[in-house]
C-alpha cells in the first residue's frame, strides 16, 4: 500500500517545505508530490486565482460557469491582443468550429460582462468586442 502525502503551502513557506522533504527521506513509505502553485492573474480589482478555479471582483467571489472562466482566462491571460471567434470557440469548445462560434461566444461574453457589472456599474476592465473579428481584454490601467 502506498501512502501520499499532498500538502498545500502557502506561497511564502519560510523553509517549511524544505523541513518536510527531511522529514519525508525518513519515513520511505511516504511519496511526496510536488507541485508548482500556478499564479493568479490580477488586474485591479480583478483576481483569477488559476489553481483553485476561483475569480474574484473586489474582495466578492464571481461564480462564473466553466464557458465564462476559460472565456475570461483566456481573455485576460492574453490582455491587449484580440482573440478570434474561431479561436475563442475551439479553445473553449474544444470544437471544430461550424459557422456558430459568433454567436455561442458573444453569449457567454454577453453573460461575463452581465455578471461583473451587477458587481459594479464601471468594471475596472473592459472586454472589448472588435467587431467581426473577437474580443480583447483591456485593463483600464493600461488605456
Amino acid at each position: 500500500m502506498e501512502h501520499f502525502v499532498i500538502l498545500r503551502l502557502p506561497t511564502q513557506d519560510n523553509g517549511i517545505f524544505k523541513k518536510i522533504k527531511q522529514l519525508s527521506k525518513q519515513h520511505p513509505e511516504l511519496q511526496v508530490l510536488e507541485m508548482e502553485a500556478l499564479p493568479a492573474l490580477t488586474f485591479q480589482a480583478l483576481e483569477i486565482d488559476v489553481s483553485r478555479r476561483r475569480v474574484f471582483y473586489g474582495r466578492q467571489e464571481v461564480t462564473l460557469t466553466p464557458k465564462e472562466y476559460a472565456l475570461l482566462f483566456l481573455l485576460a491571460a492574453n490582455a491587449g491582443k484580440v482573440l478570434t471567434y474561431q479561436k475563442l470557440y475551439e479553445a473553449v469548445w474544444s470544437d471544430d468550429s461550424l459557422g456558430n462560434e459568433i454567436n455561442a461566444v458573444s453569449c457567454h461574453i454577453y453573460g461575463l460582462r452581465k455578471k461583473f457589472r451587477r458587481i459594479s456599474p464601471k468594471p475596472s476592465f473592459t472586454i472589448r468586442c472588435v467587431r467581426e473579428v473577437g474580443f480583447r481584454f483591456e485593463d483600464a490601467e493600461e488605456k
